[in-house]
């Protein structure tokens, strides 16, 4: 390796040089502090390597929230006389949170909505149904595709 001051191939010491942290030959360490040699940490069990995510998260899904899910459970809760606030006491929820659920500025978590329909007596979930999406074959971009597509 070379030295960071004057370049010289050598064996480096670490030192520290006007505040800075270098890697310096035996001529230029009297122009810092050499620091002691880091040791080697003790040998620790290797990590267990994990693998990239690979399979589809949207697999084991079955159920999805029906369309206009907020409005109808503003309007359920309306319908059964309850505040925002009392509602999100019922549900374990902050009003501003039953707010934006209500406004669908906010996707409440499933246990959410399972105690809502339970509160309210009314269904949100749906059943999804088996889409198959085709995945395109990719290819590299040839002159002829470039020529396609300024026409």
């Amino acid at each position: 390796m070379r030295c960071e001051i004057c370049g010289k191939e050598a064996k480096l010491k670490r030192a520290l040089v006007e505040g800075v942290e270098m890697l310096v030959c035996q001529d230029c360490s009297k122009y810092g502090m050499v620091l002691p040699e880091k040791r080697a940490s003790p040998v620790l069990k290797p990590k267990k390597k994990t693998l990239p995510y690979s399979r589809d998260v949207f697999e084991e899904m079955k159920q999805e929230l029906v369309p206009g899910w907020g409005k109808k459970i503003r309007e359920a809760r309306e319908k059964a006389g309850m505040t925002r606030e009392e509602m999100g006491a019922k549900v374990g929820e902050k009003t501003n949170t039953i707010a934006k659920i209500e406004n669908e500025e906010l996707r409440p978590p499933d246990a959410t909505v399972k105690k809502i329909e339970k509160l309210l007596g009314i269904s949100l979930f749906q059943e999804v149904e088996g889409g198959v999406i085709k995945k395109k074959e990719a290819r590299p971009l040839t002159l002829g595709d470039l020529i396609k597509n300024e026409k």
